[in-house]
């Protein structure tokens, strides 16, 4: 397996080569391994890569919903039926926190650039949530103590940065929506639900912004119950309910916004 490597683009390539690297340690280790974070396409396909030779892997960003994500592979275990429940992945959120009455509103890009300005690797830094006076980044044990001492300013706003204890209990946090559409064809939904006009959502899809549960959407898509559709750069939905048509003969649906 080592040398099968379907993908063509050099930074797929290179990544899913560090995946099977890992992947071969666990193995010939046994003990558990992880990759960096991966962004929500690759971790998806090379999911769907290892499914495909049955190897005991999981993806994970330190929370159900997230979308940056570490690929775990857990060694087969002789005396565990669930190898998987071994796999303890090595994520640490961090709250970052300052106080609002003296700032304006900080956004995701400024959370970012903050922690990667620290000289830190896009993989180490997994999803970052945001508050009413702060974020949670979901960052890789091996820099939570640096980031910890380290980051101080966000947009040139003071702030700090404590390890959160009880992440495992945290969800994420969404409001619920209901919204009329004219069909279930996705410029149409998203064109309601982030308010733009059908042109600007048509562009963004055929830009290669906009994502169906990770992958590259297409304009066309006709979307279903459960389905995730992400914005790169402003946001994501989650489609949770067909509700019907409606007397003006749209359809119905409720949606939960995520920041």
């Amino acid at each position: 397996m080592h040398n099968d490597n379907p993908f063509r683009e050099t930074e797929d390539r290179l990544e899913f080569a560090k995946a099977l690297d890992r992947l071969k340690a666990a193995q010939n280790k046994n003990h558990a391994t992880f990759t960096d974070f991966l962004n929500p396409q690759r971790s998806a396909v090379f999911m769907q890569q290892f499914i495909k030779k049955s190897v005991i892997a999981r993806i994970y960003g330190g929370f159900d919903a997230a979308e940056r994500k570490m690929l775990g592979f857990a060694p087969p275990y002789p005396e565990c039926d669930d190898p998987l429940s071994n796999l303890f992945y090595p994520i640490t959120p961090i709250a970052v926190a300052y106080n609002e009455r003296f700032s304006r509103q900080l956004t995701h890009r400024d959370f970012l650039g903050s922690v990667l300005g620290l000289g830190l690797d896009r993989g180490k830094v997994g999803d970052i949530r945001l508050g009413e006076s702060g974020a949670v980044m979901y960052v890789s044990n091996e820099v939570a103590g640096f980031i910890q001492e380290s980051l101080r300013e966000v947009g040139r706003t003071s702030v700090t940065a404590t390890v959160c204890t009880e992440f495992d209990e945290m969800e994420t946090q969404g409001a619920t929506k209901r919204i009329t559409v004219a069909s279930l064809r996705l410029d149409a939904v998203i064109s309601v639900a982030f308010h733009l006009s059908r042109s600007k959502a048509a562009a963004l899809i055929e830009g290669e912004k906009v994502f169906v549960n990770w992958a590259i959407a297409k304009k066309t898509m006709q979307l279903c119950a459960g389905d995730v559709v992400t914005i790169r750069g402003t946001g994501r939905i989650r489609m949770d309910e067909i509700i019907g048509q409606t007397k003006k003969d749209r359809v119905a649906v409720c949606i939960t916004i995520f920041n």
